[in-house]
């Protein structure tokens, strides 16, 4: 009952209390997602270092009063350092610029007026304590030009500032998400688990007759995979007949009582159709233990640990060639996660969407070992082996397989 009275707050809280602007608000698609922890901490801050290239803090704007808040995109930032220890996680993120105005200046002969530039840094740090997470959303802003438009969102009762993460992708949020669940659990915080199903319940005060229709499934649950949808009407739960007062007792009796063991069955009513699914609610405590246990003795990243964030260089389209990436070396902190034996070659931080580099068939994590069949030397000789359009084929490290790439197009 914690989780359901959570959701509901959060809900309220999102609806009323936040007030978005109505333009970000009607971009605004979330979805609750069941995270999957990792085997180790040590794997955990792997994957938030790889992903660190392309982390975004979210803007947050609380008004006079306290009692509101904006949210919004923001660009610009750049990832200095992550801190990893027990209690949290801390993201340094770094803004720096010039701003012109014009100033009046006097002298003996008259006033004139004078550009004046003022150079400014703007500093960001976002801060993840894990004992006030309870559970993970994943927001989205379909609209927004920012690239990281994808955010994880390590939601608690009072939605704490500064506490959402943006990258490029849904595949990139999933992952941090997952990598950030993996080191609350490490820690001792239990997370809330979904039953996917929810209901209106002022709407079944409207309309009794209509008890136990869902007005939400969530995206990543096991209702949806069953192919259960919002609007349906639950008739029964493991033979129990649903109604609007019994609904979340019933589904989170059942889920708990079948988590990782059996199916839950599950009976709905469908434009006058009956159908039953069975749901198979995963235990997501399995090997928590044993994480926990793990994580007690870890000298890899003890508390107080900084995870590297790798210097991402553009291969910029002018002068020469545009490709359409941006690449890093690599080092040695990327052997495991990548499943290298030595650091060598360049990894692919990005990859913009339609380029040559994305026609070519290059992926994001990507290792390249070879241009043109010869060894890739430093960064800076790589860089101008693109830009100079001679670069006709990669030899590429994906996932502990070698691969072959071919550049379809004359450059």
């Amino acid at each position: 009952m914690k989780m359901i009275r959570n959701r509901v707050l959060m809900i309220a809280t999102f609806c009323a209390a936040l007030s978005l602007p109505a333009p970000l608000a009607a971009e605004l698609q979330s979805h609750w997602y069941q995270p999957h922890y990792l085997p180790s901490v040590e794997d955990a801050s792997d994957q938030l270092k790889l992903a660190s290239p392309h982390f975004s803090p979210m803007s947050v704007e609380v008004y006079n009063n306290g009692s509101r808040r904006a949210y919004g995109l923001t660009s610009g930032y750049s990832l200095e350092r992550v801190d990893v220890n027990r209690l949290d996680i801390n993201l340094f993120f770094t803004k720096s610029g010039v701003v012109q105005n014009t100033q009046y200046f006097w002298s003996w002969w008259g006033g004139y007026v004078a550009p004046v530039t003022t150079p400014y840094k703007d500093d960001i740090v976002t801060s993840i304590v894990y004992k006030e997470i309870q559970y993970f959303e994943i927001w989205n802003f379909p609209r927004e030009k920012n690239q990281a438009t994808w955010c994880v969102a390590p939601t608690t009762a009072g939605l704490v500032r500064n506490s959402f993460l943006c990258v490029a992708t849904e595949q990139d949020a999933r992952a941090v998400a997952d990598a950030i669940a993996t080191l609350v659990v490490a820690s001792g915080v239990n997370l809330d688990s979904s039953q996917g199903l929810w209901v209106d319940v002022k709407e079944l005060q409207k309309h009794p007759d209509e008890a136990c229709k869902l007005s939400d499934v969530d995206l990543d649950g096991p209702p949806a995979q069953a192919g259960i949808k919002a609007g349906d009407i639950v008739r029964s739960i493991n033979g129990r007949p649903c109604t609007g007062k019994t609904f979340y007792h019933d589904i989170n009796l059942a889920m708990l009582e079948k988590k990782g063991s059996g199916a839950v069955h599950v009976e709905i009513l469908r434009k006058n159709n009956t159908m039953a699914f069975d749901l198979n609610y995963p235990n997501p405590d399995a090997g928590v233990v044993q994480l926990r246990q793990q994580s007690a003795g870890s000298a890899r990243h003890p508390v107080g640990s900084v995870i590297p964030v790798p210097e991402a260089n553009p291969v910029a389209p002018s002068p020469g060639v545009h490709f359409g990436l941006q690449v890093r070396p690599v080092i040695q902190d990327d052997l495991a996660p990548l499943s290298l034996t030595k650091a060598q070659g360049i990894v692919v931080v990005s990859v913009e969407n339609g380029s040559l580099a994305d026609t070519t068939g290059l992926l994001a994590g990507d290792v390249i070992l070879a241009v043109n069949g010869a060894e890739v030397g430093d960064l800076q000789q790589f860089v101008q082996t693109i830009r100079s359009g001679v670069a006709k084929s990669f030899r590429v490290w994906r996932k502990g397989q070698m691969l072959e790439l071919t550049v379809p197009l004359s450059i």
